[in-house]
């Protein structure tokens, strides 16, 4: 696959190379207007940064799942169309920033580690069926809250290709 070439994604292109580009893939949920679902930045000519939005169990009929391992499930789909949509896989992901909630309401699920809340060995299965066992640096934060108050679970990915 050509990862520059992508006739969706309607590079910009300027008299001094590329320009960065942000949109939205047409399989992930629209965002609000505040902020696009991908950015790719060119870093050389033959390489490209990807940056996602924080991906979450949100879906596109505004449906949210009540637990964290759904969410975090639906989360990593959305991660795979975006990084697909900009010419990217998962073992091209350099960095993860995970965010879960701290107080649920779950006195089970509160009372573990934000760590240990069930969204790892699902991240660790995505990883090993999309990215062959890639394991990039993450960054694991506990927050108050997310973007809507039944949201549990969040990451972010940059991405690095190279061609």
């Amino acid at each position: 696959m050509d990862h520059f070439n992508h006739p969706e994604l309607e590079v910009n292109m300027s008299t001094s190379g590329q320009q960065l580009h942000a949109f939205n893939p047409p399989n992930v949920p629209t965002p609000p207007p505040t902020y696009n679902q991908v950015c790719i930045t060119p870093i050389l000519p033959t390489s490209k940064l990807i940056t996602l939005a924080g991906q979450t169990g949100l879906q596109s009929d505004g449906s949210i799942a009540k637990d964290i391992e759904t969410q975090a499930k639906e989360a990593y789909k959305a991660v795979h169309n975006c990084l697909q949509a900009a010419g990217a896989t998962p073992r091209d992901i350099i960095h993860v920033r995970h965010y879960i909630v701290k107080n649920t309401g779950n006195p089970e699920k509160d009372s573990l580690d934000v760590v240990d809340r069930g969204w790892g060995p699902l991240w660790i299965e995505f990883m090993d069926h999309e990215s062959d066992g890639h394991r990039p640096p993450d960054t694991v934060v506990g927050v108050a809250s997310l973007a809507k108050k039944e949201l549990l679970y969040e990451v972010e990915v940059w991405a690095l290709v190279s061609q």
